[in-house]
């Protein structure tokens, strides 16, 4: 069984990549909406990622005289050009990758239960995290990657925090950045502490802030005093966090 919020590998092999060295042996792995590079198909830590969603890719190979090459252009500009092994593999990695880039972003980077993106403010800084959903819990991951890798007894080795959601209230968030929302704990009829995040749409923000209201209904065991130490933890140490400071679902 696929680990919760873990990626789903597409694609993988070798294809050749044009750098400013000349054209480049390399392995590649095509996870969800993400290209990561490889030394070779041995290496555990990729070169470069090269995010796919709503890129465009292209048959290149009347472009650069090479055949079975493709062009691969994200949404931020960045080019990339490749040559698959075979005509066959020409294909495929085509058909992968124009999915990769034409993939519902509603539901790809919208599924609370499994994973998915989201800005959170911390600081004065946004920061692009990765969260999921798990029983009334809210996880945090510096990306989805990071879901996977565990120690020996289990537990996420990358995992930046984690927020009880039983009791919290889900609302609006009134700032510059678009799409914001936020949750509030109260103590005391007093708002305590308030976690601020972004979505990259409107129908996104929904999605999350329904998901997260239903999780917020389940009645967790001495929720209120649980809840707020953890904000209290979150909110001194956010960036020293690690998963054996976090209360753990």
């Amino acid at each position: 069984m696929a680990q919760l919020g873990g990626p789903v590998l597409l694609k993988q092999g070798y294809m050749q990549r044009k750098t400013a060295m000349g054209w480049k042996r390399q392995y590649f792995r095509l996870l969800q909406d993400s290209l990561f590079s490889f030394t070779n198909h041995e290496s555990k830590t990729p070169t470069d990622e090269v995010e796919l969603m709503a890129g465009v890719v292209e048959d290149a190979s009347w472009a650069v005289k090479k055949a079975n090459a493709l062009r691969i252009e994200t949404r931020r500009g960045v080019k990339v050009l490749l040559i698959c092994e075979t005509s066959i593999e020409h294909k495929h990695w085509f058909d992968a990758i124009y999915y990769a880039t034409t993939v519902s972003t509603l539901a790809e980077y919208c599924s609370p239960l499994s994973g998915g993106w989201l800005q959170h403010l911390e600081g004065q800084v946004w920061v692009r995290r990765w969260f999921v959903i798990q029983d009334s819990f809210l996880l945090c991951y510096n990306s989805r990657e990071d879901v996977t890798p565990a120690t020996t007894t289990g537990k996420p080795v990358n995992r930046r925090f984690v927020l009880p959601l039983g009791g919290v209230i889900v609302a609006y968030h009134k700032t510059v950045k678009p799409f914001s929302f936020s949750l509030q704990i109260y103590s005391g009829g007093e708002l305590k502490h308030e976690f601020v995040f972004a979505a990259d749409s409107e129908p996104i923000m929904n999605v999350w802030m329904e998901v997260l209201y239903v999780s917020t209904g389940k009645e967790l065991p001495g929720f209120e005093e649980e809840s707020e130490r953890a904000a209290l933890e979150l909110e001194a140490n956010l960036d020293s966090l690690s998963a054996g400071d976090t209360p753990v679902p």
